[in-house]
């Protein structure tokens, strides 16, 4: 019967201000946890990080983008990553995120099976298929001369026919792994650990990456005729595909990214023991 404010803090609301040893024994505490997460938890995010360092650094690296009717603010991806150094970055960036879900993958599903009691071919199956996309889609830019197709002075090439399916590819099966995931969270019995009712804010993040993902008012706000943010920016319709393209990515990233709260979390084989001795 010790009371819990000895272990945190925070929760001196009327009593006593906490010691500087009680701060201690929180920030121990937080610490063996940080330390007893599985290693492999530490990957998700990293697909977040690596996609975005890369789409910026390709947006920062990359020389203004030009159409008919003048310069396009937010190009689509493919238009920053066709030459250039940009052309780099996607080609090691791209393929290196799906390495990384590569790496996880193995480990996420099989927990996913134990906890479940089932394979869940679905998610494994949409979860493969966009990260091949995604690979071919760093691994075969657009070809370097794609401005003058936009012009019609060329011909589009096999190599950006291939890169164009490739991230329909990824963008379907993205999208559909994410919503078999979240139909997963709304059937599982209230007691599962995957259940939206346990794991209710990792269920809710990824709700709204879900939702957002297919979203488009973002964009269409900042393109309205009536939009300030369309003036100030000098924004116009050809900026629409690029920001549409880059909330899409960032979505389907960071939903992708927070499986890390379920290989440490629900899907974690040592987090019952450790619950345990906590108890």
């Amino acid at each position: 019967g010790s009371c819990s404010c000895q272990s945190n803090p925070e929760s001196y609301a009327g009593h006593n201000k906490p010691s500087t040893a009680d701060w201690l024994g929180l920030a121990r505490t937080r610490t063996e946890e940080l330390t007893a997460m599985r290693p492999i938890a530490c990957l998700p995010p990293c697909i977040l990080l690596v996609a975005s360092t890369a789409i910026a650094a390709a947006y920062a690296l990359s020389p203004p983008v030009s159409l008919v009717g003048g310069r396009v603010v937010t190009p689509p991806i493919s238009l920053l990553m066709y030459d250039g150094p940009g052309r780099t970055l996607g080609q090691v960036a791209f393929p290196a995120v799906s390495l990384l879900f590569g790496c996880v993958a193995p480990a996420f599903f099989r927990d996913l099976r134990r906890v479940t009691g089932a394979a869940h071919p679905g998610l494994v199956a949409t979860s493969a298929a966009a990260f091949a996309g995604l690979a071919v889609v760093g691994a075969v830019p657009l070809q370097r001369d794609v401005p003058a197709v936009m012009r019609g002075e060329a011909r589009l090439g096999a190599d950006s026919v291939l890169h164009q399916s490739a991230a329909a590819v990824f963008f379907a099966a993205a999208i559909a792994h994410m919503a078999l995931w979240m139909r997963l969270c709304v059937t599982a019995p209230p007691a599962s650990p995957l259940s939206y009712r346990v794991g209710w804010r990792s269920a809710l993040f990824k709700g709204a990456c879900a939702v957002t993902s297919v979203f488009p008012l973002p964009a269409a706000f900042l393109l309205h005729p009536a939009s300030p943010a369309r003036r100030v920016l000098s924004l116009s319709e050809a900026d629409a595909g690029g920001l549409q393209q880059y909330c899409l990515v960032l979505c389907v990233a960071s939903f992708f990214a927070s499986y890390s709260v379920e290989l440490a979390g629900a899907l974690d084989p040592a987090g019952e023991q450790r619950e345990s001795k906590r108890d």
